[in-house]
């Protein structure tokens, strides 16, 4: 398996993309169900805030710039939320003596 940096996050990345894909199936099909469309809907959406804030997160701990990972935007992210992912995941490193 190839190493990343982060691999809990990235992980969790993949569920919530699974999860997103499954919520768009059943949003589509929603007529076999006793439910309504709008509750697939409402939980495709709040999947997809989950999952760009996971990513924004993820992708400046790896070193990239918010400008480089969202090139336009109508809403901007909530940073307090992306610091606070951030913060549970950074990696300690111990520096050496020299």
């Amino acid at each position: 398996m190839k190493y990343t940096k982060y691999p809990e996050l990235k992980a969790d990345l993949k569920e919530l993309a699974k999860e997103i894909k499954k919520q768009k199936w059943l949003r589509d099909r929603w007529y076999d169900t006793d439910k309504q469309q709008w509750v697939f809907q409402l939980k495709v959406v709040q999947l997809a805030y989950d999952f760009r804030h996971l990513h924004i997160a993820y992708c400046m701990l790896r070193g990239r710039k918010y400008e480089e990972i969202e090139n336009y935007c109508r809403e901007a992210p909530d940073f307090k939320r992306i610091d606070r992912i951030r913060g549970e995941h950074i990696e300690e490193t111990l520096r050496a003596c020299a």
